[in-house]
């Protein structure tokens, strides 16, 4: 019973969708139609809103009185326009003009915005804007600012920016009083990003305040409002620096050395100028001084040993010289003859020190870092034994040779050449020490007339 009943039901929607379809639809086009029609006919009002930019006229009645105006209120415009739907859908906010007359200001400083249609239309529309401009007066004030040129991005690998000249140099600035007293400097950026050779720009000026913040305001305004920056570029130039010590410090010290930091400068500057440039050189005057001198550090300006025609980046306008200088002192070392080596003896020959245990005495000066800690063996004292017969020889006492310090006074010592026996000649390498045969006969002795000990300046 359920599913005929079902049946039933959709049977009778069927005959109401399907019955006469044709007819039916047809009927609906024509609604449409009808509709179209009559509303072009009829063409019916309506009201449209738009938000319009105000724009003020007669400034000129202001600023022959030397004031300066700034609008707090009133910048925009609520329009409201009401014409036939065929026009005013055709319209935009660009078709609409909105001013206000400053040379109507009330006595609170508002004047009515009015509005109008730009273009010409079919049919009247009417244009209603209830708001006012309201604006804020100052006494107008000039200022002569200097411009300063401000660069952005990185030149060109090898190169950097020199000289930025400005034309006008100088640019008249006029505003409100409270605006100019703001106002520290006039500046222009210029971007020279991949640079490598001169150019020049226009460019905008901008009023900055003390901090370095933009000062904007409607009333302020330019002498000129564009200005040309002529831009130099120069190649780079990597020199190192070096001391050139010039007097003696003071007697008993000696100087160490003589740092410069940084120990080589960037410069920049035309390539004709830089091909003379290749070192900077710094003169240092050591004369009198001491390891305790208060002009051991120094600063140098750079700047006094190039030319003018170099360019210089800050960072490296100043070398810092660092003088070192140390104390002399002297210092005794003893030395035990038997422990001075014998060199250049002939192989027929044996050496020795006459009187092993005896012990001599060196005096030796140099700087305190150096001396203090030398002992005996760093001095590596020996005798040249070459072309001495058998006997007893008196010789000079000699050190290896060593920078950091010198010989004020040596010493001599007494050395015994003998002949080795025969066998001793034909298999001395393989005895060992102890059979070795002393003399029977002392040598007879004889003296190098250079063994006398000396003093060194």
């Amino acid at each position: 019973m359920k599913q005929e009943a079902k049946k039933e039901i959709m049977e009778f929607w069927k005959q109401i969708f399907f019955h006469n379809l044709f007819t039916k639809i047809l009927s609906i086009v024509g609604a449409v139609l009808v509709w179209i029609v009559i509303m072009n006919i009829d063409d019916p009002y309506k009201t449209k809103g738009f938000v319009v930019s105000v724009e003020t006229i007669n400034e000129e009645a202001l600023h022959s009185v030397n004031k300066v105006y700034e609008v707090i209120e009133g910048s925009t415009a609520s329009v409201s326009v009401r014409g036939k739907r065929s026009i005013v859908d055709n319209l935009e906010a660009s078709d609409i003009s909105a001013t206000a007359d400053l040379s109507e200001l009330s006595d609170v400083n508002a004047v009515a915005i009015r509005v109008r249609l730009k273009k010409k239309v079919s049919s009247e529309v009417v244009l209603e804007c209830n708001q006012v401009l309201k604006v804020s007066l100052e006494d107008m004030e000039t200022k002569q600012v200097k411009v300063t040129v401000d660069t952005e991005g990185i030149p060109a690998e090898g190169y950097s920016v020199g000289e930025c000249v400005a034309r006008p140099n100088v640019i008249e600035v006029t505003g409100g009083g409270s605006v100019i007293d703001r106002i520290s400097s006039v500046r222009v950026k210029l971007n020279v990003n991949g640079a490598s050779q001169n150019f020049s720009k226009m460019l905008e000026p901008a009023a900055y305040d003390k901090r370095g913040n933009r000062v904007i305001s409607s009333t302020l305004s330019f002498g000129e409002t564009q200005v040309k920056v002529k831009a130099q570029l120069l190649q780079n130039k990597t020199i190192p620096v070096k001391a050139e010590i010039s007097g003696k410090p003071a007697e008993g010290y000696e100087v160490v050395g003589v740092d410069c930091l940084p120990e080589e400068i960037e410069i920049a500057g035309a390539e004709k100028f830089l091909a003379n440039v290749s070192e900077l050189v710094i003169p240092v005057d050591v004369s009198g001084l001491t390891s305790v001198s208060s002009s051991l550090q120094q600063e140098v300006e750079v700047r006094d040993y190039l030319s003018d025609k170099i360019t210089i980046p800050e960072e490296y306008q100043k070398i810092l010289v660092k003088i070192t200088i140390e104390k002399l002192i002297r210092k005794k070392i003893q030395i035990k003859a038997g422990d001075i080596k014998l060199q250049n003896v002939d192989r027929k020959c044996v050496a020795e020190a006459y009187d092993g245990a005896k012990v001599l005495e060196i005096t030796i000066e140099g700087r305190e870092s150096e001396v203090s800690g030398l002992s005996e063996n760093d001095l590596a004292a020996f005798v040249d034994c070459d072309g001495l017969a058998v006997g007893i020889h008196k010789l000079k006492v000699q050190f290896k040779q060593n920078e950091s310090y010198k010989i004020i006074k040596g010493d001599s010592v007494r050395i015994v050449i003998r002949e080795k026996e025969e066998q001793e000649q034909q298999d001395f390498a393989t005895l060992p020490p102890e059979e070795t045969k002393e003399p029977t006969a002392e040598p007879e002795e004889t003296e190098d007339p250079s063994a006398e000990p000396e003093e060194d300046d």
